[in-house]
């Protein structure tokens, strides 16, 4: 119980206080977190494939390993910039972020999946838009949980530079990598999508 709870704090944007602040106490939450993610994008991953076994059960390892590795692709050139830009506060702040988003995300995707299968096998085209779009609401919820996780946790003192150029970067190269995994795991729709042609298919258009 204590784990769903600190993993809501964690969404929620709540800051650790004393000693429950502690690189341990950031490394288990930012590990359960991850775990946590790993579920919630398998779980949408079944139901956005469910219209055909195969695909639903690919779904199970594509969904977050597009995810996990385009997250873990954005890390090193977020702490470069961090570093370069001499930052005061931890580099953890970031990465805590960063967990909150995906977290975050992946349960709106994880929530709505009932709603996402239901519509693949009883209408004849809202699935995939349905489909779509939570996947584009699950993004801007992240986009925003990202911003209040990482500012609520830097010290008021720290220049805003120094936060938000770090995070452009983050999430700029998240968004690049999504996209090319979404190719190299594509199908992961049962319809075709722009995405499935990465980012050529997106800049031709």
């Amino acid at each position: 119980m204590s784990v769903i709870t600190n993993l809501f704090n964690l969404a929620g944007g709540h800051t650790l206080e004393g000693e429950d602040d502690g690189p341990a106490k950031r490394g288990r939450l930012l590990i359960q977190a991850a775990i946590a993610t790993v579920v919630f994008a398998a779980i949408y991953g079944v139901a956005a494939g469910s219209t055909d076994m195969t695909l639903a059960m690919s779904n199970v390892y594509k969904m977050p390993m597009v995810i996990v590795l385009s997250a873990l692709s954005a890390i090193p050139a977020c702490l470069l910039t961090w570093k370069l830009v001499g930052a005061k506060h931890k580099a953890s702040d970031l990465l805590m972020g960063l967990a909150s988003a995906n977290f975050t995300a992946t349960l709106v995707l994880a929530v709505l999946a009932p709603v996402v299968a239901l519509y693949y096998h009883t209408s004849g085209y809202l699935g995939g838009t349905l489909a779509m779009g939570t996947a584009a609401l699950a993004l801007i919820t992240g986009l925003v949980i990202l911003v209040r996780a990482v500012f609520k946790r830097v010290p008021s003192n720290v220049r805003k530079r120094d936060v938000a150029l770090p995070m452009l970067v983050l999430v700029g190269i998240q968004l690049a990598t999504l996209i090319q995994f979404i190719y190299i795991a594509s199908p992961i729709l049962p319809e075709i999508t722009v995405f499935d042609g990465g980012m050529d298919a997106l800049v031709s258009n």
